[in-house]
């Protein structure tokens, strides 16, 4: 069973409010190097590989930006097929100038950056399942310094490439107003597991993977108002196998739609 395949809730598609849509669409595609699938004068779709996944843009005018304390999004993690195109694509943001941070979460590897609109954004490869490490049912996960001389050393000769085939939103790790009301949405209506813990922070998955979802209230302690009329993210939907479509305002204060659409996932990854 793979953690994202037709058994695996997982998140298929982000629609993030943003200000300056040419700006945006731009950073998107020469830096992440991900295709349009749709378009028009006030939107951008993307392809997320070609699994189904998917990522919009939609231009808000004179857009509300949020305060830090709001609930909404930390970051969008894109999950890379192996570590040698985690290597091209350092080697290829870093070559552009994108400020890029790091960290070796034992069950991963991940790069951290902000779109030009400050929204977060991961890269990340997986290290083999066999290899991660558990307590009681908890994944063992940390914050370690990325060997980023090894990683570089990894990549291929042709380099990147744009995002592979295979890419996919591996996770979504939100800002959250209150842990336990999240916490009680995220595992007991949507059904997912409680993986892993950290101060102020939960980590939950479906297939026993590192998490789908995370939610932290590190900065954040206020619902988000005015969600069709901010910046950032504003909609998340949600597979679920068999489950009725839904949707609704999430505690976080943005729109959720769950859905059981197989032709958002792949069939096995």
């Amino acid at each position: 069973m793979s953690f994202h395949d037709k058994q695996s809730i997982q998140v298929t598609h982000i629609t993030l409010n943003v200000a300056d849509l040419a700006k945006m669409t731009t950073f998107y595609t020469q830096i992440l190097g991900i295709s349009i699938k749709s378009e028009s004068n006030t939107g951008v779709t993307f392809n997320i590989g070609n699994n189904g996944h998917s990522l919009t843009l939609q231009e808000v005018k004179d857009g509300r930006r949020p305060s830090m304390r709001e609930s909404g999004l930390f970051h969008i993690a894109l999950l890379l097929p192996n570590r040698q195109d985690l290597g091209n694509f350092l080697y290829h943001a870093a070559s552009l100038g994108v400020q890029i941070g790091g960290g070796d979460h034992l069950v991963s590897e991940a790069l951290y950056f902000d779109d030009p609109e400050g929204n977060g954004i991961e890269i990340y490869a997986d290290r083999p399942k066999e290899h991660w490490l558990w307590d009681d049912n908890k994944v063992k996960m940390d914050t370690l310094a990325v060997d980023v001389d090894d990683l570089v050393a990894q990549r291929s000769q042709t380099g990147w490439q744009g995002m592979p085939d295979n890419a996919k939103i591996g996770h979504l790790h939100l800002k959250a107003a209150n842990l336990e009301e999240s916490q009680d949405f995220y595992l007991n209506k949507l059904g997912l597991e409680h993986i892993a813990d950290f101060p102020q922070a939960l980590f939950m998955s479906t297939n026993h993977y590192h998490h789908h979802i995370a939610i932290n209230t590190w900065q954040s302690n206020i619902v988000r108002q005015g969600n069709d009329s901010s910046l950032g993210l504003s909609k998340v939907s949600i597979y679920k196998p068999n489950a009725d479509r839904e949707q609704f305002e999430g505690p976080e204060g943005f729109e959720i739609i769950i859905h059981n659409n197989e032709n958002f996932v792949a069939d096995k990854i």
